[in-house]
């Protein structure tokens, strides 16, 4: 009786995990939170506030770290959790550290940022912050730097804009492997609405191409950054492996981590 039972209830529970998975996928994907609009950003670098308009008239939020006598900018796409109040902190390190204006931004519903979320949107809003530092510097004086998530909408800028560098930390091959490796008997294929791809992206990429990636990632395996690196048709690239760092310890590697980004920045 248990065992019929059992059968029976098991197709119903399938059906309600599958269920959950499709309606709150963007939870997980994007491990966001607000900020009310008149929150105050306290940095010790100098630092412009920024609120540029989209198309749909989404406004994004983002955050213009100014170095002294500035080498250039780096437009920093940070990682799915988080917002600017803790993301600034690493623009400003970077800023700080490598005498670079950082421009680093929240996606959609993320911090103070509005806007319905879909991925070609989300994707081309990057193109505003673009926009914004070609209005101080030419192209060959910006980087792109991507972590994680953020890997995503790096290269979707890169594929289209000569610019000095690309940048990918911790970044995904795509985002349903990532999904298939924590969810294996979903079909994910069939319930993923945002299908981030950067193996497309990076073979149509000559820019400069610099990936860092810890070998015991256990959320994007470090497989995902040597494929990325086989697949790049820059003009040069380079890989950084982290021995033994996960996917949100990099830094704690210090010497390691910050030896590659003193090689990819200075």
């Amino acid at each position: 009786m248990r065992a019929r039972h059992f059968l029976k209830v098991l197709p119903i529970a399938i059906v309600v995990i599958i269920g959950m998975l499709y309606f709150f996928q963007e939870k997980l994907i994007f491990q966001s939170s607000t900020l009310p609009q008149n929150f105050e950003y306290k940095f010790q670098t100098k630092f412009e506030e920024l609120f540029l308009t989209a198309e749909d008239g989404a406004v994004l939020n983002g955050l213009h770290f100014k170095a002294k006598n500035p080498k250039g900018v780096i437009i920093y796409s940070h990682g799915n959790a988080g917002e600017l109040d803790s993301w600034g902190k690493f623009g400003e390190t970077l800023a700080k550290r490598y005498s670079y204006d950082v421009v680093v931004w929240d996606y959609r519903g993320y911090g103070k940022s509005t806007g319905k979320r879909e991925q070609q949107a989300m994707l081309d809003d990057g193109f505003l912050f673009y926009k914004y530092c070609t209005q101080l510097y030419a192209d060959g004086e910006i980087i792109l730097y991507g972590r994680s998530l953020g890997g995503f909408f790096a290269t979707h800028l890169a594929k289209s804009k000569s610019v000095k560098r690309l940048v990918l930390e911790s970044t995904p091959a795509t985002l349903l492997e990532v999904a298939k490796e924590k969810y294996p008997f979903v079909p994910i294929k069939w319930l993923l609405k945002y299908k981030f791809k950067n193996i497309e992206n990076i073979a149509a990429i000559a820019t400069p191409t610099y990936l860092i990636h810890g070998t015991d990632d256990d959320l994007v395996p470090f497989e995902h950054g040597q494929r990325l690196l086989e697949l790049s048709k820059a003009s040069k690239k380079e890989f950084f492996p982290i021995k033994g760092a996960n996917h949100n310890d990099l830094s704690s590697f210090e010497a390691p981590y910050f030896s590659a980004l003193d090689r990819i920045l200075k």
